[in-house]
């Protein structure tokens, strides 16, 4: 009986448990979307291939992060039982006015959450599966996998991780259901719906000069976190302080100030139902400043995460490409520029790049190389040339720019540059499938990925700024700076290196020596076996050699290759873009659910005022549109002032990701984080409405 019971109870209050239903689906789909990562094709190929092992990194950031995210979603699963009891208040008191005890009460809700919490874990599931399929392509892209190898794939881990997660979650909502029961009393059920929030009308004096302390104190947090870079701790602390008390007290006196002017306005106040939409909207203001503070701060944090992750991507993979021009390369720095008392000096390599490649015999392993002379100003020489020294009378807006930027130089007057001969520069320009550069013996140019930097090189060498290195006066070659480096790196690290004619550097010796070269190997895979030969050839030769052990750089001053850097790039990538978009999802999922809960437990307590309205003579469209605009008043406003917060958020955070943001690279991320909050956002703003509307209309038959 009881049983039958609770299934015809589900089916009559099918509404009422729309966003509970909601809530757990989108909830387990995205919990096995993420967690189902591993058992991904193009996954399991870059763990087989990962020599930065960033794959178990990711792989116990994930399972991290389920816990986390199971724990908010099963506190978001007991937040919306509540409003189940409280929407079935009247229910339960005729249940106990008819004789029924608490205990059968309890059974009653125990078998309706378990018939809910399995119908929806397994739409959870079977949505998730089939989203899981457009993960393999996220995945592929994001490890530079092909999809010819494309299988349709069904973890079974990531499926008993949710049913376990989430089958304690509904156990703890059953537990919690129980209590509540076994609590409460008959006449606290039957007047439960006639209990109504007080209307509290604040002096609006007092709302205004706090709201104009609020959006200052706001203002100077925007201002302060934007101007530079170069903030304290302190100084940030003070900012996200002040970000979210001026967000509480905004809202807070926007609570009290909102109906004030609303109702100085007679003409529009009286219109309609205007009166009792707005003082409806009013008094439940009041009482959810705090959940509209946490809302609003939560969505900035949401809308961030979602955008940067979106973008951080696609530019630090382009950043790569630029910076990677060649298969691999190798320093070594010169002995004789290393001081007597350096107590690595014996393990420093005597052989120069191109020689330890010989005695390898990894030569016939490149289709092309060259060997680059970086060469070093002395500390006694005369006519030094320092960065600044490049900059001209741009020095002074140097300083303006890097204030704004991560790439903090302290003293650029006391950096001195590198030079290569334009000679191997040539070499090395030919190997990165670039045209060569002739210059005079009079003249230079200066080589610069630097984005800060080298715009204002420009600058100087349209100018004509002319130098005076080791006795020789030069003067620019190019009226621009030539954009690349010599090392290969994940981004931008060559803010100058000089290049000169040959004969400005006759009776130097190099301190360095950089060997670059190009596999003959086309196709992946090949490159991958020639990439881990060349490694380990070389680490062996060092260790034979030096008496080093396989992992120690002392033995020479930089080597690498391009799909080791590739591996950490896609690494970090996919760490930052699962990270971004499971907590971004999460919390998204939270925010909009705390609201439309919020709101459908208000229209279960406002029903009456409904009925009177209809008593009245008011018609169901004015009522339903008095519903709309309650409702898309409180999903609105913690949104756009979130929006606020997001723009200066993103804008402080595009130096602390590597620089690598543009508007252009942004613009995409922030589409599709749009996207996403119109579709999750939207549909619970969507799903309240109705599920409100039906409510209101419940006794309305």
């Amino acid at each position: 009986m009881l049983f039958k019971l609770s299934v015809n109870n589900i089916c009559k209050s099918i509404k009422d448990y729309a966003v509970y239903f909601f809530t757990i689906v989108i909830g387990v789909s995205i919990f096995y979307l993420f967690n189902s990562i591993e058992e991904q094709e193009a996954f399991k190929k870059f763990i087989a291939n990962d020599p930065e092992n960033m794959g178990s990194v990711i792989r116990t950031l994930l399972k991290g992060l389920s816990v986390f995210v199971s724990i908010v979603l099963g506190l978001l699963i007991i937040y919306a039982s509540r409003f189940l009891m409280k929407r079935r208040n009247r229910e339960f008191a005729i249940y106990l006015m008819l004789g029924m005890g608490k205990r059968k009460v309890s059974a009653i809700l125990f078998i309706e959450t378990l018939l809910i919490g399995v119908f929806s874990l397994a739409v959870g599931l079977i949505l998730g599966i089939g989203l899981s399929q457009f993960m393999s392509a996220l995945v592929a892209n994001l490890f530079e996998a092909d999809l010819d190898s494309y299988r349709f794939v069904l973890s079974f881990r990531a499926a008993k991780r949710a049913v376990i997660y989430f089958g304690i979650a509904c156990l703890v909502v059953m537990l919690f259901n129980s209590f509540m029961v076994s609590k409460c009393k008959i006449l606290d059920l039957i007047q439960s719906g006639k209990r109504s929030e007080k209307l509290k009308l604040k002096n609006p004096w007092l709302c205004v000069v706090i709201f104009i302390i609020s959006s200052a104190a706001l203002a100077y947090a925007y201002h302060t976190v934007t101007k530079s870079f170069d903030i304290s701790s302190k100084e940030l602390l003070l900012c996200i302080a002040l970000g979210g008390i001026s967000t509480f007290f905004i809202f807070w006196s926007i609570s009290g100030l909102a109906l004030k002017l609303i109702m100085s306005f007679k003409g529009g106040y009286y219109k309609g139902l205007n009166c009792f939409t707005f003082r409806q909207i009013s008094s439940k203001m009041n009482t959810m400043v705090v959940s509209m503070t946490l809302i609003c701060l939560i969505l900035f944090v949401t809308i961030c995460s979602l955008s940067v992750s979106f973008a951080f991507r696609d530019s630090f993979n382009k950043e790569f490409r630029d910076c990677c021009p060649a298969d691999m390369e190798l320093v070594i720095t010169n002995k004789k520029f290393l001081s007597d008392n350096n107590k690595n000096r014996d393990k420093f390599i005597n052989e120069t790049p191109d020689e330890i490649i010989s005695k390898t015999g990894l030569s016939d392993v490149f289709s092309e190389t060259s060997l680059v002379n970086i060469y070093m100003q002395k500390k006694d020489e005369e006519n030094i040339v320092y960065m600044s020294d490049l900059l001209g009378s741009h020095l002074g807006e140097y300083y303006e720019k890097v204030r704004d930027s991560i790439y903090m130089i302290e003293n650029v007057e006391k950096i001195k540059l590198q030079i290569l001969s334009i000679d191997d520069f040539n070499k090395m320009w030919e190997l990165f499938g670039k045209d060569p550069i002739s210059i005079g013996k009079d003249e230079y140019f200066v080589l610069s990925d630097e984005k800060i930097i080298y715009p204002l090189m420009d600058k100087a060498a349209e100018e004509g700024h002319e130098i005076n290195f080791g006795g020789h006066k030069l003067k620019p070659a190019l009226d621009k700076t030539v954009y690349g480096a010599v090392d290969l790196s994940s981004n931008h690290i060559n803010s100058a290196i000089l290049v000169v004619d040959d004969s400005v550097l006759e009776g130097r010796e190099p301190m360095m020596r950089a060997f670059h070269g190009n596999y003959k190997a086309k196709s992946k895979a090949e490159k991958q076996k020639v990439d881990k030969e060349v490694k380990d050839k070389i680490m062996q030769f060092v260790k034979d050699n030096y008496h080093v052990n396989k992992d120690e750089a002392n033995g020479f001053s930089y080597f690498t290759t391009k799909l080791a850097i590739s591996e950490m790039v896609i690494g970090i990538s996919a760490i930052v873009t699962f990270i971004g978009l499971y907590l971004g999802l999460t919390f998204l999922i939270t925010c909009a659910a705390i609201i439309a809960l919020k709101q459908l437990s208000e229209c279960a307590d406002s029903v009456e005022r409904y009925e009177m309205l209809r008593k009245i003579g008011a018609e169901e469209n004015s009522i339903s549109r008095s519903l709309l605009i309650q409702t898309g008043t409180f999903f609105l406003l913690p949104l756009l002032l979130a929006i606020i917060h997001s723009i200066y958020g993103i804008k402080f955070a595009k130096p602390l990701m590597i620089g690598i943001f543009s508007s252009q690279t942004m613009i995409p991320s922030i589409i599709a984080t749009a996207a996403l909050i119109v579709a999750i956002y939207g549909g619970y703003f969507l799903i309240t409405y109705f599920c409100g509307r039906s409510v209101i209309r419940s006794r309305h038959k």
